[in-house]
């Protein structure tokens, strides 16, 4: 860094030093605060830290000298990397060395104790962050410039006069070349991390690994370097306990305070998790603004007009989002993920008892369905983009797709208002082949996919995981579309209708044996899948959907 401070200024601030500290006992020396930040008066103090060798035995003869208006800081070398490496209240020396600094004697030390510091200032909010939003912490790109900002911002929290200088130094002239100083200490404590295999460097960002085991892992050894005093444990489990039941921590805002001076307002120093990121989509870190802000995304002016309306049941977390100006218009879907607390979901959980165990973590939900959409995509299988997460609301954001949903077509057939089997066969085929890479999709009913003119996306992936019960998956679909036979109001035709379900079945398995084995299709024939759909169905139907099961279960069942 090019000094802020001629050699003039550096020799009277060492001369200063001199007279607060014997010159024998001067470990190391800095300036700090507006001189060195660049939003100096000419009336402006200059600041500095003393650290002295032994506190008691340094401190100098006293002289005359004129008074200043911010005493120089003096603390013992023990006692600085002491705080460096564990909280204190207020952080009142260390804190000073989250911001731009000039060393004057030994920045080697002050080098050290400042990367120490915001290691700590990582691993702190690296465990918050983890203890917040759980295993969906792992989507989260956090760019060092987070670390920074999101400090400072707890920091004005608790002393608000602080907001002045914080603002001057990063809105000033001199921003840049401020915030290059200070990332420099967090990218070199992030890349200390990194080689410890904590987390995952990328350029200037971290991530933290995805796995389960992974996380646990990483969290145990940031514990090891940073013990939490008893107070912090308590907030960690308070955080963990509040993330279970799926409530969130929004970030506070800063009171608004008046100050001399024009200063620009800072996003950052605000809102900090504005900074956050996605591998695909953004941050909404303020639910108030998501639609503004969504506007923007979308390229309108400021003019606009919206509508929200609720999309599907009235048991159904989904909104639809319609933004339009004279020249387009444009459509978003939001699914928010609360506590599933529905008589749908009460429906699932008898499900839970005998077939399939469905997650009702929001957060679980959320990250499956990120999950779910990015390994999708790396399968080249059609599905809805992600435009964003308003991630304290449990809200995502992702494009309006357009189509017909599957169910309409299992009900023609079923109906016998159609014979065309084709898009069920594709869909089949689709999921045969979601089956081969891993991935189970966990919520297989017809009316979570749409048929578009360029094939079938996949929506509603929140149960979507790794390794799951691949027989769950076909027995959902068949058991589920074989419920869709009765249908008030319309005049019974069993016959028809049996023949429906076995078309729609066949057609459903041979797409999807055309990519997998009849291994699968044997497993789905187990009664404990068929048992949550047991009130719903007649015999009947029950037969043709297990006698199709044990036809396509045999049939070339060597050959995958």
């Amino acid at each position: 860094m090019n000094s802020k401070l001629t050699d003039m200024e550096r020799s009277k601030i060492l001369a200063l030093a001199e007279l607060l500290v014997k010159k024998e006992e001067i470990y190391s020396l800095c300036a700090y605060g507006s001189r060195v930040a660049g939003y100096a008066r000419k009336d402006s103090d200059y600041d500095m830290i003393i650290v002295a060798k032994n506190v008691n035995a340094s401190v100098a003869e006293r002289h005359e000298q004129e008074p200043t208006k911010s005493p120089p800081l003096i603390i013992e070398e023990t006692a600085l990397m002491k705080d460096a490496k564990q909280p204190s209240v207020g952080e009142f020396v260390i804190g000073r060395l989250l911001n731009i600094y000039e060393p004057i004697v030994n920045a080697e030390f002050l080098g050290s104790v400042e990367v120490e510091y915001k290691k700590r200032i990582i691993a702190e909010k690296l465990i918050e962050i983890q203890s917040d939003y759980g295993d969906f912490s792992s989507n989260l790109i956090i760019p060092h410039e987070y670390f920074l900002f999101d400090k400072l911002h707890k920091r004005a929290l608790a002393y608000p006069e602080a907001m002045f200088s914080y603002a001057r130094t990063y809105a000033s002239d001199q921003r840049k070349e401020n915030i290059e100083f200070t990332l420099r200490g967090f990218r070199e404590a992030a890349e200390s991390l990194a080689s410890n295999g904590i987390i995952e460097s990328i350029g200037d960002s971290v991530r933290i690994f995805r796995g389960r085991k992974k996380r646990i892992y990483a969290l145990t050894e940031l514990h090891k370097m940073f013990p939490l005093e008893s107070r912090g444990a308590i907030r960690y489990v308070v955080h963990g306990f509040a993330n279970r039941l799926g409530y969130g921590f929004k970030t506070r805002p800063l009171a608004k305070l008046k100050m001399m001076g024009k200063v620009e307002s800072m996003v950052e120093l605000d809102r900090p998790n504005k900074l956050l990121r996605l591998e695909e989509g953004v941050i909404f870190d303020d639910a108030t603004k998501m639609i503004e802000e969504l506007a923007q995304i979308g390229g309108f002016g400021e003019t606009y007009e919206y509508e929200q309306k609720k999309k599907g049941d009235f048991i159904n977390s989904t909104q639809q989002l319609e933004i339009w100006d004279d020249e387009r218009r444009v459509k978003y879907v939001l699914k928010h993920f609360p506590e599933l607390k529905s008589i749908k979901w009460a429906f699932l959980n008898l499900w839970s008892l005998v077939a399939k165990r469905f997650n009702q973590s929001p957060l679980s939900r959320l990250n499956r369905e990120v999950e779910g959409v990015r390994r999708l995509n790396e399968l080249g299988i059609k599905t809805h983009d992600i435009i964003g997460i308003v991630l304290d609301e449990r809200t995502l954001v992702t494009e309006y797709v357009n189509g017909t949903p599957l169910s309409k077509f299992v009900e023609e057939i079923i109906s016998g208002k159609s014979t065309d089997t084709s898009n069920i066969a594709k869909y089949g085929k689709i999921l045969g082949k979601l089956h081969k890479a891993g991935l189970v999709y966990g919520d297989t009913k017809p009316g979570n996919a749409l048929v578009g003119k360029d094939g079938i996306d996949l929506l509603d992936l929140e149960q979507a995981v790794e390794n799951g019960d691949r027989a769950w998956d076909l027995a959902e679909f068949l058991y589920f579309s074989a419920t869709r036979l009765e249908k008030k109001g319309e005049k019974k035709d069993n016959k028809t209708r049996e023949e429906g379900i076995k078309l729609v079945a066949e057609a459903f398995l041979t797409g999807y044996r055309s990519e997998n084995s009849g291994e699968v299709v044997a497993k789905a024939k187990n009664i404990r899948y068929l048992i949550p759909f047991l009130p719903f169905l007649t015999s009947k139907m029950i037969h043709i959907v297990r006698h199709t099961l044990e036809k396509y279960s045999s049939a070339d069942a060597d050959n995958p």
